[in-house]
């Protein structure tokens, strides 16, 4: 049970430090591609705009995947059943 417990607030931890290092992301990609040319082809910019939707995408996964194995197993299911 304190594996579980563990996992629960692990998601939680890794969903406040994504979004407490969300600025410095958010601030590097606008720098980034505001001050270069940086490519060739007309959607460069646009991939790169994608850049923060991906890192909010990945931090929100990855805490909501932790949290859930946590609920998972203390529901008594799933792979951390114990």
């Amino acid at each position: 049970m304190g594996a579980n417990i563990s996992l629960l607030f692990g998601g939680l931890l890794f969903l406040l430090f994504g979004y407490a290092f969300a600025n410095p992301v958010l601030s590097f990609a606008a720098t980034s591609g505001g001050l270069a040319t940086i490519g060739s082809f007309t959607g460069a910019q646009a991939v790169n705009d994608l850049g923060p939707i991906i890192y909010y995408f990945m931090v929100i996964l990855g805490a909501l995947g932790a949290m859930g194995l946590g609920g998972l197993g203390l529901a008594g299911k799933g792979p951390t059943a114990g």
